[in-house]
């Protein structure tokens, strides 16, 4: 909570910032070049907590997988952001990275889920898959060229899944081996600010913030997606920059093949080069 606040606070000051203008001279490119793309590896610390509705009355607690199954709370993973400046004022930018992983784990106590328990003293496997793909549409609000201050609209894609298997109990007993997925594919709408300041030709400090609470169709609850960084231009075209990425997720889903919800977040360093063009 803490985390996202701070960076919302951040992008307030400095769009709040951008009212004072200043001398005209050269810019980051980040800032002027009609094409935009960051790419590397973004090193978050991960939580990711499932819930799925059943039948039975007091059951199917929430499963966090990291300290269940000992999933890695902290993992490296791929991630990518490009930007399109269309006209003087508007842009589309997007955003994609994907986290997944399974791990086995002999069961301290049994664990429910969808109705069926796996045993304790069993050896079950888990996984998770979650991935994102933000598509975000803007409008460029500047007093001076060494700003780039916006606000806009766009979409998040989310495709979530989690599975376990491993002996379940029927009748008391440990019994048949059995294996419980879900999946689900969201689009979410959200609405964001994003400011960009070249502090000198060289270096351009970058930030964003999206957010949506909102309760859409078979969907409801609130995410958050974040992000604060600088940027170095070392050739015409190309640079490296380090950032710091947040992206927080509380959805409850009454779809018929998984009634529940998850909460999931993940925070941590983006390190990136960068083109321009």
């Amino acid at each position: 909570m803490y985390t996202k606040h701070l960076l919302a606070c951040v992008l307030l000051i400095a769009g709040g910032n951008s009212a004072h203008a200043q001398e005209p001279g050269n810019v980051h490119p980040s800032l002027t070049e009609k094409f935009v793309l960051d790419a590397g590896m973004f090193f978050p610390s991960r939580s990711f907590e499932i819930h799925v509705d059943g039948n039975i009355e007091g059951g199917n607690p929430s499963i966090d997988f990291e300290d269940e199954f000992g999933l890695n709370k902290s993992d490296e993973t791929f991630a990518i952001d490009f930007g399109w400046r269309f006209g003087k004022k508007w842009s589309l930018r997007t955003q994609y990275f994907d986290s997944s992983g399974s791990r086995s784990a002999v069961l301290d106590e049994d664990i429910e889920w969808n109705d069926v328990i796996f045993g304790q003293g069993t050896t079950a496997v888990a996984g998770q898959d979650f991935s994102v793909l933000r598509v975000f549409f803007g409008r460029q609000f500047a007093t001076s060229e060494r700003h780039d201050f916006g606000v806009g609209a766009g979409l998040h894609w989310l495709e979530i899944g989690a599975f376990i298997e491993g002996n379940i109990i029927v009748g008391g007993a440990p019994n048949v081996f059995r294996r419980e997925s879900v999946n689900v594919a969201a689009p979410l709408p959200n609405i964001g600010v994003w400011y960009k300041y070249s502090l000198s030709p060289k270096w351009a400090l970058k930030s964003r913030y999206d957010y949506l609470n909102a309760d859409i169709g078979d969907y409801n609850g609130s995410m958050t997606n974040a992000a604060l960084g600088f940027n170095y231009q070392i050739l015409e075209n190309f640079g490296i920059g380090l950032g710091y990425n947040f992206f927080e997720l509380d959805l409850g889903m009454t779809k018929s093949d998984w009634r529940g919800e998850v909460n999931s977040r993940y925070e941590g360093l983006y390190v990136f080069a960068s083109a321009y063009w």
